[in-house]
């Protein structure tokens, strides 16, 4: 197998349909990257142990091995979580992606809703930690924090964040998630949806209100709840504005976010 240039990244595609796979390479290739690919789980896997990449690309639906045959395969080896994985798949289920995360997922793409070009800018985000402890306030590379389980929403927005080329995002859907990164990543501003699995967004951020190195994150909270009482409570618990989702679009949710990040 031909050795990538000192220092290049190199990426793991398992990835079984052909167009998918020679796009993405393409793609991943002109941005700087090694890319090599597998089409079969057990191909994954292999290619995984041989490898040893820097980053690890996983469709879900897969011959011979499935994306969670692969991810339970890597995690007894102990290749995930040292290896960063993001899943690319057709199902957006969130059962299906809070398994995958359990397993050891970073983070992942709906097929139905990417642009590869929104791929290329996750693994540059996962490639440059650095990138994502800018100072808070900091519009270059502002960290935006979606906790959100409408799982279609996230990727929208995420969509036009990144290709506003200034933002690092990170999606939680649900409040454990969102813990862990903001323990790791911090935020400069947080989407929050208040109907979550588990722990409700009122609850949460009645938490990071009440948390020293949170308490000053700006949240944003999105929500279909849009009675006046709901309204009062966000504000009351500290929420900087209240956007209810059938009332608002994308791009007047970006433009808060803009405006918030570069006061």
């Amino acid at each position: 197998m031909p050795q990538p240039e000192h220092d290049q990244k190199v990426i793991a595609l398992i990835e079984d349909e052909k167009i998918i796979s020679q796009l993405l390479v393409r793609k991943l290739e002109a941005a700087g990257y090694a890319v090599k690919t597998a089409d079969d789980g057990i191909k994954g896997i292999k290619l995984v142990k041989e490898l040893n990449p820097d980053l690890i690309l996983l469709d879900m639906m897969l011959p011979r091995i499935d994306g969670f045959g692969v991810l339970e395969a890597l995690r007894n080896e102990k290749s995930i979580p040292r290896i960063p994985l993001i899943i690319i798949s057709n199902s957006g289920q969130p059962i299906e992606v809070e398994r995958a995360l359990e397993l050891g997922a970073r983070d992942y793409f709906i097929k139905v809703n990417f642009d590869p070009q929104d791929v290329v800018a996750k693994v540059r985000q996962f490639f440059n930690p650095a990138q994502a402890k800018s100072p808070p306030g900091t519009a270059a590379h502002a960290r935006i924090l979606l906790v959100e389980d409408d799982l279609m929403l996230v990727q929208l927005l995420e969509r036009k964040l990144l290709q506003q080329q200034k933002y690092d995002v990170h999606k939680a859907f649900d409040v454990p998630q969102a813990r862990t990164i903001l323990a790791q990543y911090g935020a400069d501003i947080i989407l929050l949806d208040i109907v979550l699995p588990g722990i409700d967004g009122f609850t949460f951020l009645n938490e990071l209100k009440a948390k020293q190195e949170w308490k000053d994150i700006p949240v944003i909270i999105m929500s279909n709840l849009g009675q006046q009482e709901e309204i009062k409570r966000g504000t009351e618990s500290g929420a900087i504005d209240y956007v209810v989702k059938a009332h608002t679009n994308p791009q007047e949710i970006i433009e808060k976010i803009d405006a918030v990040i570069n006061k």
